[in-house]
C-alpha cells in the first residue's frame, strides 16, 4: 500500500510546483486555484521510474534510475501502446481505497496523432502535397507517458496536501523531495521572451476550407468537422514563466505543465476528456462558445445567447450522441445517461455549454480501453468521427500533436482523469506552436468561426506576445 506524508496546504500550488519543478521531468496537473472556479485536485511529480514513448508504430520503454537525466537502458516495442502501458501499472500494487486521486502511476500525454493507430483514414493525396510544402507541428512524439512512484497532492476543498509514495519509490527520491520542499528556496524561472506567434494559413485560405467543409456536409458526408489552424513563433528563455503568466489569465481546472526535456507542455484546458472512479465514467464534451463581455450586463446577455442559441446546442447534442456511442463499448449497456446538458460554464475569456454524460464501466475492463477505444474525444473530431477525422486531415496544414490530444493520470488501481488538450502550447526548443478552432455545422458562418477560433486563444496570443523582444 502507499505512504502518505502529510504537508502545510498551500492556497496556490505555484509555489510549491516552482520548488521541485528542477528535477527531472517535473509535470503538474493544475486545477486552476485559486482563480479558477471549477477544478479541486492538484498533482505533482517529477524523476519517473520509466517513460513510455510511441512514434507511429514503435514504442520506446525507457528506464531511469534516479540522479541520473537520460535512461540507463531501453526496450523497443510494436505492440499496442496501450497496452504497454497498462501492463507497467498492472507491475505496481494497486492503491485500492487511497487517500486522494492519484498514489503514484502514470502521468502524461497521448497526443491526437496516437490515433491513427486505430482509426485507419483514408489516404489523401492533396493532403499530403500540402504537408510537404507547409510548416506543420514539432516532432512530438505521438505518445509519451510515465511511471511515476510518488505524487504530491494538494485538495483544494479539503484545504490539505500530502505525498503519497509507492513501496518501489526510491527513499534517496523521497529524500530529495521533501528536502527541496523544506528549503524554502524557489529556484527563479529565467525570462521568457517571444515573437508574434502567425497563423501557418492565411485567412482567406481558412475560409475557403470552411467552405469546403461545408459542402461535405451538404453532400451528407459529415453532420459536424472541428476545423482548426496553428500558430507558429519563436522563443527564448524559460516557458515555465509565460505558463505562470497564462495560468493567472486564463485559470482552468484542466491546466497541465509538463517538462520533457528540451520540450514543455503549456495547457490550459477547460474541458474533460475521461474522468474514471472505481467504475463510474464520466466526460464532460464542451461545444458552443461565445466571448466574455467587458460590462456585466453584456457580459450576462451574451451567456444567456449562447444558452438559448439554436445552432450551438445542435452541435453540443451532435457529440454528446457520439459519446454516448463511444462509452458504449466499454460501459454496461443501460448505463449510460445524460445527466447535464447544456450546461453554462464561465471561463476569464469565453462562456461554454458543457454536457455531464456518465456510465458504468463493465467489469474486466479497463479505464485504458475505455481510453484507447474513445480516442480522440469527439468533441475536437466532429460526427461522425472516423469521416470527420480524413477531413481534418486532408484540410488542415499538419499533423495536430499534442493539440486536442489528452493530458492526464492512471493510478494504479485503474482510476484515471484526462483532458482535452486545447488551449495548450507545444515549446519545441526554440519554437512555439498554438492551436485555435472550433466546430462547423451546416448553418455555420465562416467568419463567425474564424473569429472563433481566435477568441478561444487570443489570451494565449495576446500575453506570449507581450514578452516580444526582436528575436536575433
Amino acid at each position: 500500500m502507499p505512504e502518505f506524508t502529510p504537508l502545510r496546504y498551500e492556497p496556490d500550488t505555484e509555489s510549491v510546483f516552482s520548488k521541485l519543478r528542477g528535477l527531472p521531468y517535473a509535470c503538474w496537473l493544475d486545477s486552476g486555484k485559486p482563480e479558477s472556479h471549477y477544478g479541486r485536485y492538484d498533482i505533482i511529480s517529477a524523476s519517473p521510474a520509466l517513460s513510455l514513448v510511441t512514434q507511429n508504430q514503435t514504442t520506446e520503454i525507457r528506464h531511469y534510475h534516479y540522479g541520473s537525466n537520460t535512461a540507463e537502458r531501453y526496450k523497443i516495442s510494436k505492440a499496442d501502446p496501450f497496452y504497454l502501458l497498462k501492463q507497467e501499472l498492472q507491475k505496481l500494487e494497486p492503491s485500492a481505497d487511497a487517500l486522494g486521486p492519484f498514489s503514484g502511476g502514470a502521468i502524461g500525454y497521448f497526443g491526437y496523432d496516437l490515433s491513427r493507430r486505430y482509426i485507419k483514414l483514408a489516404c489523401s493525396s492533396a493532403h499530403s502535397t500540402t504537408i510537404e510544402n507547409l510548416n506543420h507541428p514539432p516532432p512530438f512524439a505521438d505518445m509519451q507517458v510515465s511511471i511515476y512512484h510518488w505524487a504530491l497532492i494538494q485538495d483544494h476543498q479539503e484545504k490539505t496536501a500530502w505525498i503519497a509514495n509507492l513501496p518501489q519509490c526510491d527513499p534517496k527520491l523521497l529524500s530529495a523531495v521533501k528536502e527541496r520542499l523544506q528549503s524554502g528556496r524557489t529556484p527563479e524561472a529565467t525570462n521568457f521572451h517571444a515573437e508574434t506567434l502567425k497563423p501557418l494559413i492565411e485567412r482567406t485560405r481558412y475560409l475557403e476550407q470552411l467552405k469546403r467543409i461545408h459542402d461535405y456536409i451538404l453532400a451528407g458526408d459529415c453532420y459536424q468537422v472541428n476545423f482548426a489552424q496553428c500558430f507558429q513563433g519563436q522563443y527564448t528563455g524559460d516557458p515555465y514563466s509565460a505558463y505562470k503568466q497564462l495560468r493567472k489569465r486564463m485559470a482552468s481546472p484542466f491546466s497541465a505543465y509538463l517538462q520533457l526535456g528540451s520540450q514543455a507542455i503549456m495547457s490550459l484546458s477547460p474541458e474533460r476528456f475521461l474522468q474514471v472512479q472505481g467504475s463510474k465514467v464520466l466526460t464532460q464534451p464542451i461545444k458552443g462558445t461565445t466571448p466574455r463581455a467587458n460590462s456585466d450586463s453584456e457580459d450576462k446577455k451574451r451567456a444567456m445567447h449562447l444558452y438559448n442559441d439554436a445552432k450551438n446546442r445542435a452541435e453540443n447534442v451532435m457529440i454528446v450522441d457520439l459519446l454516448r456511442n463511444d462509452l458504449g463499448q466499454h460501459c454496461i449497456p443501460g448505463s449510460i445517461k445524460v445527466d447535464k446538458l447544456f450546461g453554462l460554464q464561465h471561463f476569464p475569456n469565453v462562456h461554454h455549454l458543457v454536457s455531464s454524460i456518465t456510465g458504468q464501466l463493465a467489469e474486466n475492463h479497463h479505464s485504458l480501453d475505455l481510453l484507447r477505444d474513445c480516442f480522440p474525444g469527439g468533441s475536437i473530431t466532429g460526427a461522425p468521427k472516423k469521416r470527420a477525422m480524413e477531413i481534418i486531415d486532408e484540410l488542415e496544414t499538419g499533423k495536430r500533436g499534442i493539440y486536442c490530444g489528452s493530458i492526464g493520470y492512471i493510478n494504479t488501481n485503474g482510476d484515471m482523469d484526462t483532458n482535452i488538450a486545447i488551449r495548450t502550447v507545444s515549446c519545441d526548443k526554440e519554437t512555439l506552436y498554438c492551436w485555435g478552432g472550433g466546430g462547423i455545422v451546416a448553418d455555420s458562418k465562416a467568419s463567425d468561426e474564424y473569429q472563433e477560433s481566435l477568441d478561444k486563444i487570443g489570451t494565449i496570443l495576446s500575453l506570449l506576445a507581450s514578452n516580444k523582444r526582436s528575436m536575433l
